[in-house]
């Protein structure tokens, strides 16, 4: 796995690309905690990731817990097919706030569902 930080305004984009597994999953929860402490609103973008194992998705739910205690945005974008298919499985997908491209992201508002996918896209 790697991980990449970019900044676009207020947004901090974390780009992870590879397999998110048990191995990578305190990496990935060491970045996202480190972006939560440092920025208002956190995009992790999923478009590169070949898949993700329950351990990934457990460090996606304490980063979001993580985030409403600071009283910060995470939001996840860039769902391809098998990450789709993994929230799915783990019945999460309606727990994140979730954006299609990354120009819905940036523009996508605290608790806001307006401009970002429906459940219905990625849970059924």
């Amino acid at each position: 796995m790697k991980v990449s930080f970019r900044e676009q305004g207020n947004t901090r984009i974390v780009d992870v690309a590879g397999a998110v597994d048990l191995d990578a999953a305190p990496l990935l929860r060491q970045h996202l905690f480190e972006a939560l402490r440092q920025a208002p609103k956190v995009a992790l973008n999923l478009a590169a990731i070949s898949f993700i194992e329950t351990s990934g998705i457990a460090v996606l739910l304490e980063a979001l817990l993580e985030s409403q205690r600071r009283h910060r945005q995470f939001l996840v974008f860039g769902m391809n097919t098998a990450v789709r298919d993994d929230f799915r499985i783990a019945h999460v997908a309606k727990v994140f706030q979730v954006a299609g491209p990354e120009e819905q992201a940036l523009i996508a508002k605290s608790g806001s569902r307006s401009l970002v996918t429906t459940n219905a896209n990625i849970s059924g």
